[in-house]
Order: C-alpha cells, then sequence, then structure tokens
C-alpha cells in the first residue's frame, strides 16, 4: 500500500483521509452543541493529520506539495481568523457565529472538492533510484 513515507496511493489516501474528515466533522458538531469544548486541540490535531495526508497525495500525483495542505490549512484554521479579526473591527461580535457559519458555507464545498479532486487522480510511479538498485 505505502510506495514510501512520503508519497500515498489512492486506496491508502482513502483509508487515512474519510476517518480524519469524518472525525473532523463529529468533533465539529460536538462542539458546535456545546458538549465539550475542549476537544478543539483534538479538531487541530485532526486538520492538520489531514493536511499531512494531502501532501503525501500530492507528492504521489506529481502536484507541487505545498498547493493541497496550504489551501486545506488556510480555509481550516487560518482565514476563519481573519474572519473573526474583520467581525471584531467592525464591532459586530453578535453576528460573529452567522458570518462564521456563511464562511463554512464556502469553506467546506472547496475543502472537500480538494480531497475528492485528489483521491481520484492516479499517481505517477515511484522515481527509481539507480545508485540504490546497483548495491
Amino acid at each position: 500500500m505505502w510506495k514510501s513515507a512520503k508519497r500515498l496511493d489512492r486506496p491508502t489516501y482513502w483509508m487515512w483521509a474519510v476517518p480524519l474528515a469524518a472525525g473532523h466533522v463529529i468533533l465539529g458538531m460536538i462542539m458546535m452543541s456545546g458538549a465539550a469544548s475542549s476537544v478543539g486541540s483534538i479538531d487541530t490535531g485532526l486538520i492538520i493529520g489531514l493536511a499531512y495526508v494531502l501532501a503525501a497525495r500530492f507528492r504521489d500525483i506529481g502536484w507541487p506539495v505545498w498547493i493541497g495542505p496550504t489551501i486545506l490549512i488556510g480555509t481550516m484554521l487560518g482565514l476563519p481568523f481573519l474572519v473573526l479579526g474583520i467581525a471584531i473591527a467592525n464591532h459586530a461580535g453578535d453576528q460573529m457565529m452567522q458570518w462564521l457559519s456563511l464562511y463554512g458555507l464556502i469553506s467546506g464545498p472547496v475543502n472537500l472538492v480538494l480531497l475528492i479532486v485528489a483521491g481520484s487522480v492516479p499517481g505517477k510511479p515511484a522515481p527509481v533510484d539507480v545508485a540504490a538498485a546497483f548495491e
């Protein structure tokens, strides 16, 4: 299944991406219900893990490795802080959750399409190390 420690083929990618994304959704629902507020760090860990899996898949596809994780981390961790900052600067603290919900309607489908495309594109063969072949 593993081509190398830094590359993921399609079945292995889906084996990691689906549980990580499902865990993120479940933890998000738990946090929104208010049942447990201390799972935010676990959710952040799941996002970082998903970015690592996405980077390994991009490496296997042959695409620039930095693009996928940057989009994922930027839309899931970075830009929500920007939305919060804009809401605070505009003295719209009572509307912050509405702004974040609206932002989620945009970033959620973008990330979902990114994950599906990365899992659907076939990978390229791993480069052969000629020197190692003759040892």
